[in-house]
């Protein structure tokens, strides 16, 4: 099944294309199309074990989770914007993408279906040191209009995800430590 028609089998009424390209905005480094592909290349590896309603969730949720994003609230512009594009807003699973999505910015997992997305969209901390780096970079590059608040921010944000990742703290220290040296 195409993205299009995963959309309208869900009654959501949004043009895959503009939502791509909404993805592909030129202020975009890291949270961009090779970040959507990735969250769907880990959604299609893990097929065989999803439901297809579990598979559908992730994929539309992938589409939509960061589809705005300008670095002043997008997380919950986003899932409003998932919400205006749903024919039937009060269903469950469309009260549990648009909770996912915002469950995104403070990674709280107050369902099963927001800590399987969570996962797989920090699947990014559990990689080797030089996609870290290229991760940083990108968000760096994101959040200019922080100034010097960013490498603060930063700092806080990565030490508090250490504990979550403990095999992977080596390339978590190093890149904290890059962050505090640049």
């Amino acid at each position: 099944m195409n993205l299009q028609e995963l959309l309208n089998k869900w009654n959501i009424k949004c043009d895959v294309n503009i939502l791509l390209s909404m993805w592909n905005e030129s202020h975009r480094h890291f949270t961009n199309l090779d970040h959507l592909n990735d969250l769907i290349d880990q959604i299609n590896e893990k097929k065989s074990q999803l439901t297809e309603k579990e598979y559908d969730k992730l994929i539309i949720t992938s589409l939509f989770h960061n589809c705005i994003y300008d670095g002043h609230d997008a997380v919950k512009k986003s899932a409003a914007f998932f919400e205006n594009c749903c024919v039937d807003k009060t269903s469950k699973d469309i009260q549990d993408i648009k909770q996912a999505i915002l469950n995104t910015e403070s990674l709280s997992d107050d369902s099963e279906f927001s800590k399987k997305f969570n996962k797989i969209d920090m699947n990014i901390v559990e990689r080797s040191f030089d996609e870290l780096l290229k991760w940083e970079n990108g968000i760096r590059e994101e959040y200019k209009f922080a100034g010097e608040n960013y490498k603060s921010a930063r700092i806080k944000y990565l030490e508090s995800v250490l504990d979550n990742y403990p095999h992977n703290n080596d390339n978590l220290i190093k890149l904290i430590d890059f962050v505090k040296r640049s």
